[in-house]
């Protein structure tokens, strides 16, 4: 975030150097239209999914395979978002849409959560795994195993259900998601 500028912008685009300025007084301007533009496009796309998921009756664990696939890092998308949010925490001017952009991700994990039926999920809880599992994929790929996510997410989830007391349903996600057990002579995969 902080080496973009107006001429990197229009070179990159293709236009002429006058033509960003002309529609942004700033790069941080541009940078909260960006980010705008972004989430609302991603948000609504997973929104889709995630009612697509609920309208099919998908089971649980079959949602939280979705979910877990859709949260996975993007190249290019996940490391500007995490340079957005950065950048948020040195520059208050961004601060608004990054909120904005934090409880947009935080409604699809309610909406996901909701459709693997989650009644009051912890939506907060289910993006901060999700962005965190997204940051340590980036950072070091090789220390993250690729279902982590979606095992945490099960985590996360199984706890909410108890936590609320719909015991019979967290029982029924439990068995159907159980990983096989592994025999103490049959290596890791």
């Amino acid at each position: 975030m902080a080496g973009v500028s107006h001429r990197a912008v229009t070179e990159k685009a293709g236009l002429p150097l006058a033509t960003i300025s002309y529609f942004f007084d700033s790069i941080t301007e541009l940078a909260r239209e960006a980010l705008r533009v972004f989430v609302e496009a991603d948000t609504a796309q997973q929104l889709a999914l995630a009612e697509s998921l609920r309208s099919r009756h998908s089971a649980p664990a079959d949602i939280l395979a979705v979910f877990a696939e859709t949260a996975a890092p993007r190249r290019p998308e996940t490391p500007a978002l995490f340079e957005v949010l950065l950048h948020a925490s040195r520059s208050p001017e961004l601060r608004g849409a990054v909120t904005e952009a934090i409880e947009a991700g935080r409604h699809v994990a309610e909406a996901a959560a909701c459709a693997g039926g989650a009644s009051n999920p912890d939506s907060a809880a289910i993006l901060a795994l999700a962005h965190g599992y997204a940051l340590h994929r980036l950072a070091a790929p090789d220390t993250v195993a690729p279902d982590a996510l979606q095992r945490g997410l099960r985590a996360l989830l199984l706890g909410g259900l108890l936590e609320q007391g719909h015991t019979e349903l967290a029982l029924r996600l439990a068995e159907s998601t159980a990983q096989p057990t592994r025999s103490p002579t049959q290596p890791r995969a």
